[in-house]
């Protein structure tokens, strides 16, 4: 008798000082780069979200920028290690150092923040694969947060997540990167845009400037402005050595970028 194939509720267990992305995640503008923009983030309602053209994304929730992305990232690395929709239990201590945040009260207050908007989240997430055949998800980025008992009001020495078992199908052999983690967190959030799209790729194909603007999330009102940052982040690129060289043609706006040899660089799936 044939047994059934064991339901994989665990995600892959990737090295220490790398963080696992969804390619559906890197290739979207679910995170933008409006990190130092000031006022009240923005509420969507079942909103399309800008992709890939193989990915269709639908968003409800607060808007979600870079940091959210990093502490993101932090939680899938805490939860490689433990099944899907199982407690898992960190210190904010623990987590702060991990981002390289400045360990005080403020920073504790913007971590709950965090993991308060990507627990209030319901994402769909539809990939379409070359042969016609699609994956999805649909849940929530965070299951469950917890950093206190809501009965007692008593705080918890260790907080608590919890991940949606169905995210596992953003993690396939051919559908997720693994990137660099203390390479990423020095950088500056247009940079990190840019990193983690082009690292989902294992050879990057020129890309208009108005995609990348996309992509980006950008609340720059001109395109004039947004490119000029875009130069800026992709020279320190190639000066940090993830591209070997960029180039923007001024006829047709396309960005070229060469890549530097992945030997050198963390691999891209």
């Amino acid at each position: 008798m044939v047994q059934p194939l064991k339901k994989i509720n665990q995600l892959p267990l990737w090295p220490t000082t790398l963080r696992g992305m969804p390619n559906a995640v890197a290739r979207s503008a679910l995170f933008n780069i409006d990190h130092a923009r000031k006022g009240e983030r923005g509420w969507f309602q079942a909103q399309p979200i800008f992709s890939a053209k193989n990915i269709k994304m639908i968003y409800t929730g607060a808007e979600l920028r870079v940091d959210d992305e990093d502490v993101f990232l932090q939680v899938l690395h805490g939860g490689r290690t433990h099944d899907l929709g199982t407690t898992v239990e960190f210190t904010a201590r623990d987590m702060m150092k991990a981002l390289k945040w400045t360990l005080n009260k403020e920073s504790t207050e913007r971590l709950k923040m965090c993991l308060t908007r990507l627990s209030a989240t319901t994402i769909e997430i539809t990939v379409k694969n070359l042969d016609g055949t699609g994956e999805g998800f649909g849940g929530s980025l965070v299951r469950l947060f917890r950093w206190k008992n809501f009965e007692t009001g008593e705080l918890f020495r260790k907080w608590q997540i919890e991940l949606e078992p169905e995210i596992v199908a953003l993690f396939g052999q051919q559908t997720y990167t693994r990137i660099d983690w203390e390479f990423r967190l020095s950088l500056p959030p247009l940079a990190k845009q840019l990193h983690k799209f082009y690292h989902s790729h294992g050879v990057p194909f020129p890309m208009k400037v108005q995609t990348l603007y996309e992509l980006s999330g950008s609340h720059m009102a001109e395109l004039r402005k947004f490119r000029y940052e875009l130069k800026k982040a992709l020279a320190l690129l190639v000066e940090r050595g993830f591209f070997k060289s960029f180039a923007i043609d001024k006829n047709s706006d396309l960005v070229t970028v060469i890549r530097t040899s992945p030997t050198l660089m963390p691999p891209a799936n």
